[in-house]
């Protein structure tokens, strides 16, 4: 076996307890109790971060000619 990532143990905001860890590349990971109805359902599921909701907004690029107004524009009202 290779071992991925050790888990630590939480409670969530709704008092549920869960497993969270990071592995080497900083994907996060989760595991829950799952609320099973039936007994071939899992007993735990296993999340990764959706990390493409978590990346930061790249900042907007301005052109030289754009930044050189900006810099030299003295109506500014304060």
């Amino acid at each position: 076996m290779i071992k991925i990532t050790g888990l630590y143990k939480a409670t969530s905001k709704k008092n549920e307890s869960y497993l969270s860890g990071k592995t080497i590349d900083g994907v996060k990971y989760f595991v829950f109790k799952n609320n099973k109805t039936k007994d071939n359902h899992p007993d735990y599921n296993l999340y990764m971060e959706d990390t493409e909701q978590n990346q930061q907004k790249p900042k907007p690029e301005y052109s030289e000619e754009y930044l050189k107004q900006v810099e030299t524009d003295d109506d500014l009202p304060f």
